[in-house]
């Protein structure tokens, strides 16, 4: 994973500092913490709102470790005060969403393109969760009309 790529990709021609943070499951908490009191610094967020997007931030932290196969995962984090948007991108280089689905016999032949697409549906798992942390993710998204975009690969949902 090239984070640079990564800012240069999704924080492009920006002026303001981006924050990186490297999690495990020693210090996901931590990690998690911080971009929420971010969240609640910068910006003016019902309550409701806000404990909504906490958990579904630390259901997307959970799902790296979980389903990743892969022991650590980066969230980068920038504040546009100008703006007044809150970006942060969370990362790793694990196994990808179609290998993790076809741990579960139900999606083994499916596609990277259909991973993509039914990982989002509720109860879509590969048997390590419950299918809840992506589809309440993006249920949120697009309720209040935020961008979530989901890259496995080579492709791309938003």
């Amino acid at each position: 994973m090239n984070l640079s790529t990564l800012i240069e990709q999704y924080f492009p021609a920006s002026d303001n500092d981006v924050t990186i943070d490297v999690f495990d499951e020693k210090n996901i908490y931590d990690v998690y913490h911080r971009v929420v009191s971010v969240l609640t610094q910068h910006l003016d967020i019902e309550t409701t709102v806000l404990e909504a997007m906490s958990y579904c931030f630390y259901e997307i932290l959970d799902n790296v470790l979980i389903h990743s196969s892969k022991e650590l995962g980066t969230v980068i984090t920038q504040y546009d005060p100008k703006d007044h948007v809150l970006g942060f991108l969370i990362a790793d280089d694990g196994i990808g969403v179609q290998a993790s689905l076809a741990e579960n016999e139900k999606y083994a032949n499916i596609s990277e393109p259909e991973a993509l697409k039914i990982c989002i549906e509720d109860t879509v798992t590969d048997g390590k969760g419950m299918g809840f942390g992506l589809y309440s993710t993006f249920r949120l998204n697009s309720k209040a009309g935020l961008l979530l975009e989901v890259r496995s690969g080579s492709h791309t949902m938003k």
